[in-house]
């Protein structure tokens, strides 16, 4: 009797756990983010919203483009899909570091500002509403949102996992865009890892220049944890619309954090020996047809996150703009920081004279 009753117990409790598991499965089906090829973006600044076309872009522009990391990945970071054993860094950590990332976006007073990793009430950031904070922090800033990150619940790592993530890329400008638009990438994770996974986007924004013709911005974030195949889909993606741009001549600036390094950088042996995360190069081949790539050569934009940043940590360089022919790149300078708030470095590119 006894070892009838302990089997029932056994098998009820196998049942439970079974029930379970599909009823979470079954969630995150019907949770499953599943955006368009093509979707057209709202601003979320709050400010009236004009025709689009009565203001024009100065004739010389400054582009800010910086991987804020959620405000979670600090120099106190390590992380653990990186190498790491940490999963997010403390709510009052958290907050200095957006709070230090609002001040230095302020400092450099760029007229279009291209972040990636800016958080929407998720888990990892204690349901902090980043892009309310960027609209509160910035009035006089058109705000739009592309999500790249959105599941009602990340099962890994299963100790601590991540919960609830909503996240994505954000373009900020002065001059309200003639039209936004979300461009999923076809690069997809195998399901069901995609439910849980990243859906990676490129966020364009077509903005009026003096001269009446249009100019198109982009804010991309491409694929990391990959063996490279995946990003060269994307690429492809990027030149394909790089190529129908040009054809129409309508001149563009693309940054974002490529997840790659240039094709004239040079890594070190110690960028590619976390066998958790590394670079590889931007095939850049399939873009210079209609463009070139601009980067700070002098400063490293992105750290390793297998421990927090010290001496020992390796850097290396994701974060840099893609500009069509026949616009003038004045300076291209990314700003050390020493990782204090994110894991990557802010880039300012200034262009001029854009035909």
């Amino acid at each position: 009797m006894k070892m009838r009753r302990a089997m029932h117990i056994v098998l009820y409790v196998l049942a439970a756990v079974a029930a379970a598991f599909l009823i979470f499965l079954l969630t995150a089906v019907i949770t499953d983010y599943r955006p368009d090829d093509k979707e057209a973006l709202q601003d979320r600044s709050g400010i009236s919203s004009g025709t689009g076309t009565s203001e024009a872009l100065p004739d010389s522009l400054s582009i800010l483009c910086w991987n804020i990391g959620y405000g979670g990945l600090g120099d106190d970071m390590d992380f653990f899909y990186d190498g790491g054993t940490q999963v997010r860094t403390g709510q009052e950590r958290t907050i200095t570091n957006l709070d230090g990332i609002i001040s230095e976006i302020r400092r450099q007073n760029a007229d279009i500002v291209l972040l990636q990793e800016v958080d929407e009430c998720s888990r990892r950031t204690y349901r902090i509403n980043e892009v309310e904070m960027l609209r509160k922090a910035f009035p006089d800033y058109h705000i739009y949102m592309a999500y790249n990150y959105k599941s009602f619940f990340v099962p890994i790592p299963l100790k601590a996992p991540m919960g609830r993530v909503a996240s994505g890329v954000v373009l900020m400008s002065r001059v309200e865009p003639q039209e936004v638009y979300r461009h999923q990438y076809p690069s997809r994770f195998p399901w069901p890892v995609s439910m849980f996974n990243l859906k990676r986007c490129l966020l364009t924004a077509a903005f009026r220049l003096s001269d009446g013709r249009s100019i198109v911005i982009g804010n991309t974030h491409n694929t990391a944890y990959d063996t490279g195949g995946m990003r060269t889909v994307e690429t492809d993606f990027l030149g394909k619309m790089a190529a129908g741009l040009h054809d129409r001549g309508i001149p563009f600036v693309i940054g974002g954090d490529w997840n790659q390094y240039p094709a004239s950088y040079n890594p070190s042996d110690e960028e590619h020996s976390n066998p958790h995360f590394s670079t590889v190069r931007l095939e850049e081949e399939r873009l210079t047809p209609y463009g070139s790539i601009v980067y700070d050569k002098a400063v490293k934009t992105l750290r390793h996150l297998d421990k927090p940043y010290g001496p020992e940590s390796v850097l290396t360089v994701t974060d840099y703009f893609y500009v069509s022919p026949g616009i003038r790149v004045d300076t291209v300078q990314a700003f050390d920081m020493s990782f204090k708030y994110s894991d990557h470095q802010p880039v300012l590119i200034k262009v001029s004279e854009i035909h």
